[in-house]
């Protein structure tokens, strides 16, 4: 036997557990913390770029099929805010592209997911 639970008012400051899915950060979680962030000193500045890259990579560079979530591991490449630029960020778009394509090709795939953007701007 299942029980309802009631609706609770949410306090959307903190990083709760719902807004963690098993592989990653819900999108709308990330939207809705740069629509709250007031950019007044530099640490703030730096949070919302970095939410702004972390849903960059969950929508259009490393999307997944579901396009809610974007994976935990980009959490570390946004840890050290001076070396971002020295990443080879086209390397890993163009080998993220590969593999959906590749993974595409299969018989049994119903869906294609990756940089599909960049697909079309290359073809």
């Amino acid at each position: 036997m299942s029980r309802k639970s009631k609706p609770r008012n949410v306090d959307r400051s903190e990083l709760y557990i719902s807004d963690c899915r098993r592989s990653g950060i819900k999108l709308t979680w990330l939207r809705d913390l740069k629509e709250r962030l007031q950019l007044t000193d530099e640490n703030n500045i730096q949070v919302y770029i970095k939410c702004h890259i972390m849903f960059l990579f969950g929508t259009i560079l490393f999307g997944d099929k579901s396009g809610a979530s974007v994976h935990w591991k980009f959490l570390s490449l946004l840890s050290d805010f001076a070396s971002i630029g020295q990443y080879s960020w086209g390397s890993a778009f163009l080998a993220n592209l590969y593999k959906s394509l590749c993974r595409a090709s299969r018989f049994d795939c119903k869906k294609i997911d990756g940089p599909l953007t960049l697909l079309l701007c290359w073809a």
